[in-house]
């Protein structure tokens, strides 16, 4: 900011803290009160040749050195001064302040006068640390956000989504940021519901919490707890939802599982022959299965613990609760006991008792689970069992284990049926150690046969243990067999080698199948990483260029707001001025230059946040194209030559005509500067029909376009620039000849009219930029009619005008240039005092009112004015209308606005054209 405006500024406000002249051919300083006051100086003491160093002295020690020296560097130079240091106070403290100084120089070179101001900037600083820290804060949180956090517009479209929304939807951002379910879920009815829920709290205005079933393009299915609130602008308005989701899909499928788990262990509780009991320690409660009556005769299936330990054998009862309150209390999970339990005849039966234990998250016992087993079948069995050692043996022969005895001395081979199997040999064959070798893999033959003479060598004595493929002989199949075995020696001779073999085969089989899926599993973790490396890119880039739209769209807020009291005041002077003075006209037409420029980057910072004012109607691109060609081919030069390829039956669009000029313009303003040397710039229309399942894939949302290609044969980009080429205030061109938001202009302009752009370039080939805008029906358009009436410039009839606006400067520079033009001037700060003044000025003929004001915006309250005024006429002024005026930056029909900021001839035009309008005509 100029010096001079931050002077002016001060002085609006009372910021000033005091002023210094320092005559230094004299070596004099003088101040004034006010700043000897600043620096706790003795009020006594005199203003006139005050030392340097009084006033160094009030300077914080931190800050001294930098001042110091930034005099030194002024007083040698000349020119401007400017610094920022802390001041002591009377209490001790140090209060913030802005020097800002000029330094003359004789025609010798002397410094021979250094004046200026000092201006406290205490709040200032402490608002910007405020602000840092807050926007610091912001970014932290939504970076370390956990879980689902996402926000959506009245409409019900996806604003933002943190990673956990990405990941939860399972798509990158750009397929659903700016759509609503319906268009990124797959199941109609279920968006349908969603979308329902949503509009039901946005218009209740109260928070739920819901679950939701969401099916995906994938055919997968999850369900989402989502915790809902409405969105609500600062003045409480609901503009849209913000939620969290939580992917509750797994609790769902455990849920489940748990229920088919109880009903299995209720099925398994009755058809089991144990005595099943669960005690719940909550209650202290145990629930008997039905084997309760059919072994031990209690036709109970619900009692306490106690009624348990009563039918226990007095003997036996402290031992077997001693033992399980130790398990319980000692953190265990099983228990074990045998004891006597009384039957409903009086008799005891042996059981054997087993339990577990259930423990919650904080290891504290809820549940036992076990089972009764009457012993008496047990030892029935233990008795059948010796019985049976022969069958046992023979079974374990006829198993998957196979026997085998080779007698070293005779070389004999004997195996039983199953090893003879795993050779593919029939049970009756004789075999021989040549059948044995044989039937190995040609791949296993050496080293078997090495660990086979390695366990019958008598110095090794190595344990045989070996696997290895052998090839059936009959059979040709291909098994894997497990050997191990030990050589039997008499004194230092082997006599024979005995072992076991199992079969492995499918094992082995198992084995390759886990190694291959592992393998695929590493690569698919691979391919899982990669993709969400891009989706994480591609969110924080959307994240970035969010961010930088609603700070830029801030900024161009209280841009315009100054510059209103720039421009205005300028031409103010300049027509006052007349032809006095050449030097202060130049003066005076280089801060206008200045001004008009600084308008046009507050423009561009408007189009790029996608906050700027539009007026949309029906457009032929075709017309617009040749309407423009010429100040196109002029803006190239002769070396670039211009072609134009428009196509026959083009649709219409609905855009604002103007700022859809300047796009192409700034496009092939861009294209000649990447051609230096010459080249061809094209620009092309066409019709494009975008489907869901084209041939061609495309991240531009179905639908039909009226598409705006402009390419050129130009340098070209390559990838790293491409990939920032929309970024804002980002420029490949030396400093000074851009300012980084052409691109990011084009881009705001075009998502702002709900359109897409995409850039292709490659380095060396050119770059095309294709613009598409969603086509509007030609049978739906409508004139456009004009919202000026009458004469601009016609007679002033002294008319009465309420000026609000909540911007000092520029209510006193409007309520001025109105004035001068001839009316009469109302002014007030702020609605309520508006409001005031229209009860007692019901004559008030036109209410000239800023749009964003703290308080009620400028449509509430032209609202509540036409209550009272119902005729009164309404001009609404902005530089930046947050949607007050319309939708998405389009501006409704039937409204006046005069965009900040705005010339004097420009006011003049604006007022005379409202009040000259029909009173049915004007609407707010």
């Amino acid at each position: 900011m100029p010096d001079t405006e931050r002077v002016s500024m001060a002085l609006a406000a009372g910021a000033i803290v005091g002023t210094w002249i320092w005559d230094l051919s004299q070596d004099g300083l003088t101040i004034d009160d006010a700043l000897a006051k600043a620096f706790d100086l003795d009020p006594a003491a005199p203003r006139e040749r005050v030392r340097l160093e009084l006033l160094l002295d009030s300077i914080h020690p931190e800050d001294r050195p930098a001042v110091e020296a930034a005099i030194a560097s002024a007083l040698q130079r000349g020119g401007r001064y400017g610094e920022q240091y802390r001041v002591r106070l009377h209490d001790g403290g140090y209060r913030w302040i802005e020097a800002i100084g000029q330094v003359d120089h004789d025609p010798s070179g002397k410094a021979r006068r250094f004046s200026g101001v000092l201006i406290d900037i205490d709040e200032r600083r402490r608002i910007e640390a405020e602000r840092d820290q807050a926007q610091a804060l912001l970014r932290s949180f939504i970076e370390a956000a956990p879980g689902v956090v996402y926000a959506k517009d009245r409409q019900g479209r996806m604003l933002i989504g943190n990673r956990g929304t990405t990941e939860l939807i399972g798509m990158p951002p750009e397929q659903y940021v700016g759509r609503t379910d319906a268009e990124f879920l797959a199941d109609p009815d279920q968006a349908a519901a969603i979308m329902a829920v949503d509009e039901r709290i946005m218009s209740s205005g109260q928070s739920e919490q819901v679950e939701e079933e969401v099916s995906f393009p994938d055919g997968t299915h999850a369900y989402w707890l989502s915790t809902k609130a409405p969105l609500r602008d600062a003045e409480g308005q609901v503009i849209g939802l913000i939620g969290t989701s939580l992917d509750i899909t797994q609790r769902k499928l455990d849920e489940a599982r748990h229920r088919e788990t109880e009903e299995r262990y209720r099925l398994a509780a009755r058809a089991t022959n144990d005595a099943i009991w669960d005690w719940r320690m909550s209650d202290d409660q145990v629930v008997w299965n039905e084997a309760m009556g059919d072994l031990f005769g209690h036709p109970v299936t619900q009692t306490d613990a106690a009624w348990w330990l009563d039918h226990i054998h007095p003997q036996d009862r402290d031992r077997v609760e001693t033992t399980i309150q130790a398990v319980i209390n000692a953190g265990g999970t099983g228990w074990v006991s045998e004891y006597r339990f009384r039957r409903i005849d009086g008799s005891y039966a042996d059981v054997l008792d087993r339990g577990a234990v259930l423990r919650g998250e904080g290891g504290e016992p809820i549940r036992m689970i076990g089972a009764m087993l009457d012993l008496t079948e047990r030892r029935m069995a233990e008795a059948a069992l010796a019985e049976s050692e022969e069958r046992l043996r023979l079974a374990t022969e006829a198993g998957d284990m196979g026997f085998w005895d080779v007698d070293v001395i005779r070389d004999k081979l004997i195996w039983p049926a199953r090893t003879k199997a795993m050779f593919g040999i029939s049970p009756g064959v004789e075999v021989s150690m040549q059948d044995f070798y044989g039937g190995l893999h040609p791949d296993d033959l050496a080293p078997t046969s090495q660990a086979f003479a390695a366990a019958a060598d008598p110095v090794q004595r190595a344990l045989y243990d070996v696997e290895y493929r052998t090839i059936g002989k009959e059979d040709g199949i291909v098994r894997w067999v497990a050997a191990k075995g030990r050589g039997i020696f008499v004194e230092d001779r082997c006599v024979r080698v005995v072992g076991v073999a199992i079969d492995v085969t499918e094992r082995k089989a198992a084995q390759a199948r886990l190694q291959e899926l592992n393998e695929h599993l590493e690569s698919r973790v691979l391919e899982e990483v990669e993709a969400r490396t891009r989706i994480e890119n591609a969110l924080r880039q959307s994240q970035k260029m969010e961010a930088v739209g609603q700070l830029t769209g801030g900024i161009a807020h209280d841009f315009n707001n100054m510059l209103t009291t720039v421009i205005g005041p300028l031409e103010v002077l300049e027509a006052r001025l007349g032809e006095s003075d050449p030097r202060i006209r130049r003066c005076i037409s280089m801060a206008q230059d200045g001004a008009r420029r600084a308008a046009e980057l507050t423009r561009r910072l408007l189009a790029f946040s996608r906050k700027q004012p539009l007026q949309p109607v029906q457009v032929d691109a075709n017309a617009l194209i040749v309407g423009m060609s010429e100040l196109i081919t002029r803006s190239l030069g002769s070396s670039i030559q211009l072609e134009t390829v428009q196509s026959a039956g083009l649709w219409w669009t609905r855009v604002d005509p103007n700022q859809l000029e300047n796009v192409i313009l700034n496009l092939a303003v861009n294209a000649r500067d990447a051609m230096p040397d010459g080249g061809q710039l094209r620009i092309r229309t066409a019709n494009c029909e975008i489907t869901e399942h084209g041939a061609v894939p495309s991240d531009v949302p179905p639908g039909q376009y009226v598409v705006i290609e402009v390419s050129d044969t130009g340098t070209g980009m390559p990838a790293e620039v491409l990939a920032k080429a929309f970024d804002p205030f980002f420029t490949t061109k030396p400093a000074g000849r851009g300012t980084g938001l052409g691109l990011s202009q084009v881009y705001g302009f075009v998502t702002q009219s709900a359109g897409h752009v995409r850039l292709e370039s490659e380095l060396g080939r050119g770059t095309t930029i294709r613009i598409h805008l969603p086509r509007v029906l030609q049978a739906d358009l409508t004139p456009v009619v004009a919202t000026s009436g009458g004469d601009a410039c016609g007679p002033v009839r002294a008319e009465l005008i309420l000026v609000v606006d909540d911007e000092p400067g520029v209510l006193e520079f409007s309520s001025t240039a109105l004035a001068e033009l001839g009316y009469r001037v109302l002014t007030a700060g702020s609605p309520a005092a508006a409001l005031d003044l229209l009860k007692q000025h019901r004559e008030v003929d036109l209410l000239f009112t800023d749009v964003v004001m703290p308080g009620a915006s400028g449509p509430q309250l032209a609202a509540a004015a036409r209550v009272l005024s119902p005729q009164l006429k309404v001009l609404f002024t902005s530089g930046y209308t947050r949607d007050e005026m319309g939708h998405n930056g389009v501006q409704d029909p039937g409204v006046h606005l005069l965009h900040k900021p705005y010339s004097l001839d420009a006011l003049a035009r604006q007022v005379r054209a409202v009040l000259d309008e029909p009173a049915s005509v004007a609407v707010a």
